[in-house]
């Protein structure tokens, strides 16, 4: 009997101990893994554009919107650009300098992301492919203090007869590290 009462005495102080030792933060890696359809909006007058995409996969189900600027950015025309070719002046390569972007889960937390990329125009069809490389930037919720890298890579088709209003879908792929 007495040595059950040292054996829960000592486990206990060694609670007690534990509780009071300051606790470390442990960053937890999750996976993105997402797909994504929506609408590209480019403006003909100022290099920018509306995105605004549904995506599902893992993290989960989340509303994608964004507005990119090429601002800082260069255009060219190469024969060859992501996947895109044609003779010379058929393919045009907008090189965006930002692409600023707001994830809003199912659950409202949100996730911020930036970066930069190009974007490849078929002249002749209005079809484009692109990759934008971002950064997570932080967020609210279950994403508050992310940070991370993924790829986005897709392709867009007119919708409208200016060009302007595009149809994308693509991927979202890389790691989001949360405190």
């Amino acid at each position: 009997m007495k040595i059950k009462n040292i054996s829960v005495g000592i486990a206990g102080i060694i609670l007690l101990i534990a509780a009071g030792l300051p606790q470390t933060a442990v960053a937890k890696d999750v996976e993105m893994n997402l797909r994504f359809a929506g609408a590209f909006i480019s403006s003909n007058s100022l290099p920018s554009a509306l995105i605004h995409v549904q995506a599902k996969g893992s993290p989960g189900k989340a509303v994608i919107r964004g507005y990119g600027s090429a601002g800082g950015g260069a255009i060219s025309f190469p024969t060859v650009c992501l996947g895109l070719s044609g003779p010379m002046g058929s393919i045009l390569r907008v090189s965006a300098a930002e692409d600023p972007l707001v994830f809003t889960f199912q659950d409202l937390s949100l996730l911020f992301a930036d970066g930069s990329g190009e974007i490849c125009v078929d002249l002749t069809t209005g079809l484009s492919t692109f990759r934008f490389d971002i950064t997570f930037k932080g967020g609210r919720g279950r994403f508050e203090g992310a940070t991370g890298t993924a790829v986005i890579t897709g392709e867009a088709e007119p919708v409208s007869a200016d060009g302007s209003f595009l149809a994308e879908t693509g991927t979202i792929v890389g790691t989001i590290i949360v405190p």
